[in-house]
């Protein structure tokens, strides 16, 4: 499935994103029903009288007859008020012994969340029951309202309605109704149940149901969520038909059947809970067979936060997968799809004034069968952390601790495996006048390894000790712009890191990287990620920044920072041992900006000796309203060692109302250097004031270089119940940043 190319796409809508609004409040499901709905129906709240009242009646009318038997007769805009019940009728007979209205003509009736219009009817106002023929009736909150031949109620409580038929549209324009036998309302629990339910959709009966259950409002009620329908290359026509299940106030879970016509039946499972110390989510799914494999296949994803009294909390996160293909043949999204570790881990940690202490244990599953067993990650079972920072002497030195005990196992009887023990103290003392700052800091940082080879021979590695100073400073200047609307800053600042040399080829690469180049590298103490290698360095960065401020709220409009190293001696650590000689790094350059509804972010990053740019990126986004964005994305980074592997790819993202009702989606990917599209969506979506509906296409590039398509279709009846479709959802929330796909 391939789709128009984005830049045609935009081509074809640039007149409609002009035309769209521009501005846009959060979204409201109601937004495109008449100002008054319907307009023959209206609701008043009733009023709630106070305690000493609350047994009281008022009436009044244009003309009252008193009866033999203490029968009185009302007559002539005729308003009977009690407390959260209001009648207006023209006729009203009262017989006080048996305190029961009869009522006549032009009946409406304000309860509590409900409005009641009828011809005829009866009304106890001592236990607040009644009967009313030729009904028509309006819930406010839930924004239903329909028609029965008879409705009844007990205690202001309970509604029940004989075949019945609601609706949460206009009357002119009826899309969907729901006919039911049997309706019952409960105002106490929000629930709605019906018997024998037909939904019509169209004039079309598009599901029946022996019973059905929904929420008259906001809270949340167990039932049947609407189903979802798609189809895509690797599974064929998919539908999900989710049910929902109000376990408690603090815990809730989904249950959905995922047919697939290639693979088989499976079951989505999501539970979540909430105590007064403990979160957590669930995920289970199961394929007890997947047809085109013959295999079974599961996913499991745990997560829980613990709070063990004020200083205290326990955190596990568990995640494990059948077979290395689930995620790219059954994964929600495109970028689970794309993971090649799944964490496991369970961290408990301790905090006590500036301390804090944690215990770790930590593995991965690697699902992405091409990467060789000695290239997995490490399991740190465990680690022991131990880090504190405070100020002494009013503030006038800082001091830090950074420590750890951790123990580093590894599936490959190849790797070589053991613990390693670091400790790192570092003073400060922060020095700062009106424009400007200087900060000296000096560390100490001993680390000690005892380990063993794939031979189980012990490694001979000597601890390894190093002075780690650094001096920090900068100036700040500033002007009045725009009649002093807004503060320009010029901020200037330098830094001097040294660290000396020591012969560090001897210890295995336990957790150690080499950092990505930018703005922010230039002020590390540590050019690598992990402690297996501390870089030596006698350099000084050099760094211009510039920002742009609101005075009247601090916000940063703008910003601009630049910067460079200075070498001095030759970066000898590295992680292949051969040393750098450059005196200088390459320049990096970033520019940000919060402009109203638009942000922009550039980053570049040049190589003076070979005259290159090595890496650059760009971002434009324009979104003034969340279900309004438009972003425009580059990339290029160059692999020094060979330049036929170059990335630079396009990135172009939008969702955007073309009419008043009809939006658009879509995504194009591109990879310039594989002249390939990485991943492609488009979608149209319907929204009216009582339904609405979307239909996605979506093709993506899997892991062994082919495509995976989808087409997948949501519609909702307002009112009748909330929709998730995790699918959908999370893909239009990845491919488009800053979208907010929920109806």
């Amino acid at each position: 499935m391939r789709f128009l190319p984005l830049h045609l796409m935009l081509l074809v809508l640039w007149p409609a994103l002009l035309w769209a609004e521009t501005t846009e409040s959060d979204y409201d499901p109601w937004l495109l029903c008449p100002a008054i709905f319907p307009s023959s129906y209206q609701y008043k709240p009733p009023e709630k009288f106070s305690e000493a009242e609350k047994d009281a009646t008022r009436i009044s009318a244009q003309k009252v007859e008193n009866a033999a038997g203490n029968v009185s007769i009302f007559t002539g805009d005729v308003l009977i008020e009690r407390d959260q019940l209001r009648l207006q009728a023209d006729l009203v007979t009262f017989e006080r012994e048996r305190q029961l209205l009869n009522i006549n003509g032009n009946i409406h009736i304000d309860a509590n969340d409900m409005s009641i219009f009828a011809d005829q009817g009866w009304l106890n106002i001592e236990n607040s029951s009644g009967e009313f023929t030729s009904s028509r009736y309006y819930l406010p909150e839930a924004h239903f309202r329909g028609n029965t031949p008879t409705l009844s109620f007990e205690n202001n409580k309970q509604t029940r309605l004989l075949d019945s038929s609601f609706t949460s549209c206009p009357e002119d324009k009826e899309d969907w109704r729901l006919d039911t036998s049997y309706l019952e309302l409960n105002h106490e629990t929000q629930t709605g149940t019906a018997k024998h339910a037909v939904l019509w959709f169209k004039s079309v009966p598009l599901l029946y149901t022996p019973y059905i259950s929904f929420p008259l409002g906001d809270e949340r009620r167990s039932g049947f969520l609407m189903p979802s329908f798609g189809t895509s290359s690797s599974s064929g026509f998919e539908m999900t038909i989710p049910w929902y299940w109000n376990i408690a106030p603090n815990q809730d879970a989904t249950l959905s059947p995922h047919y697939m016509r290639k693979r088989g039946t499976q079951l989505i499972t999501n539970y979540r809970y909430l105590t007064h110390s403990s979160q957590g989510e669930l995920d289970v799914e199961y394929l007890d067979n997947d047809n085109l494999l013959d295999i079974e296949r599961y996913l499991i994803k745990f997560n829980n936060h613990t709070d063990i009294g004020s200083s205290m909390d326990f955190d596990v996160t568990v995640n494990d997968v059948s077979d290395d293909d689930y995620l790219d043949d059954l994964g929600s999204s495109i970028s689970i799809s794309n993971a090649t570790h799944l964490e496991r881990n369970a961290k408990l940690s301790y905090y006590n004034g500036p301390w804090s202490m944690s215990v770790l244990g930590q593995t991965y599953e690697t699902i992405d069968e091409t990467i060789a067993e000695t290239s997995r990650p490490y399991r740190r079972l465990p680690q022991l952390s131990l880090n504190g920072s405070d100020d002494w002497f009013n503030d006038r030195i800082t001091w830090s601790l950074s420590s750890e005990w951790v123990d580093f196992q590894h599936d490959s009887d190849l790797k070589s495996t053991g613990q390693r023990f670091d400790i790192y103290p570092k003073l400060s003392l922060p020095l700062t006048g009106h424009a400007w700052f200087v900060t000296p800091s000096v560390g100490w940082r001993l680390t000690q390894y005892d380990v063993v080879d794939s031979t189980q021979t012990t490694l001979d590695i000597d601890d390894r000790e190093l002075s780690m100073i650094s001096l920090d400073s900068g100036l700040f200047f500033e002007r009045d712009l725009a009649d002093g609307k807004y503060i320009q800053t010029l901020e200037p600042r330098l830094y001097y890191l040294n660290i000396p040399y020591e012969d560090q080829s001897s210890i295995p690469l336990f957790d150690t990287g080499e950092l990505d180049f930018s703005f922010a590298q230039l002020f590390r103490e540590n050019r690598f990620s992990g402690i297996d290698r501390i870089g030596d360095a006698n350099q000084l960065t050099v760094a211009l920044s510039s920002r742009l401020l609101d005075k009247q709220d601090g916000d940063e409009l703008l910003s601009v920072n630049i910067g460079q190293i200075f070498y001095y001696d030759d970066r000898q650590v590295q992680l292949d041992n051969i040393a750098v000689t450059d005196n200088k790094s390459d320049i990096i350059s970033e520019f940000r900006s919060t402009l109203g509804e638009w942000t922009t972010r550039l980053t570049a990053q040049w190589d003076p000796q070979r005259d290159t740019s090595d890496k650059r990126s760009m971002q434009l986004k324009y979104q003034p309203g969340p279900r309004q964005v438009i972003n425009l994305g580059y990339r290029f980074l160059r692999d020094l060692d060979d330049e036929t592997n170059n990335l630079e790819q396009t990135d172009i993202s939008l969702a955007w109302p073309v009419t008043s009702v009809y939006s658009v989606m879509a995504r194009w990917n591109y990879s310039i250097t594989d002249e390939n599209d990485i991943e492609t969506l488009f979608g149209i979506a319907y929204d009216s004031c009582c339904w609405a509906m979307r239909i996605v296409g979506h093709r993506y590039l899997r892991d062994d270089n082919s495509h995976d398509s989808s087409l997948m279709f949501q519609l909702v009846f307002k009112g009748l119940g909330s929709v998730t479709d995790k699918r959908t959802t999370g893909i239009l929330k990845n491919a488009i940043l800053g979208y907010q796909p929920e109806y």
